[in-house]
């Protein structure tokens, strides 16, 4: 049996993860590629991605080389060896006193309920 390639898939072999921020991106390079070399458009497939089901473009085992050409063609992946960590970022510090129940109004407006 086939078993049809997904550009998330693609990406995991790649060394990266499946919700990399420029896969759908990657993936519209890809299809693009696909329809000029095959004159049609590429296979289908239903997947999970945050939280809901989403049509994703599938490429049989031996049209593995679109996917390849979409990595070195695509601006973000040309020439790039290998997958870059994301930046982290430090965690929000809370600067209230911690106990609602010694709120104090002030002479403003309220504009939130503490």
């Amino acid at each position: 049996m086939n078993r049809r390639i997904t550009v998330a898939e693609y990406l995991v072999r790649r060394g990266l993860p499946a919700d990399w921020k420029y896969g759908s991106p990657l993936g519209r390079v890809a299809a693009q590629i696909y329809r000029q070399a095959y004159g049609r458009e590429p296979g289908h497939a239903w997947r999970l991605i945050n939280g809901r089901f989403r049509q994703v473009m599938t490429y049989q085992p031996g049209e593995q080389h679109v996917l390849t050409r979409a990595w070195e063609e695509y601006g973000c992946t040309a020439a790039r060896p290998r997958a870059v960590a994301p930046a982290s970022r430090p965690a929000p510090v809370w600067r209230g006193s911690g106990d609602a129940m010694r709120w104090t109004p002030t002479d403003g407006p309220l504009r939130s309920h503490p």
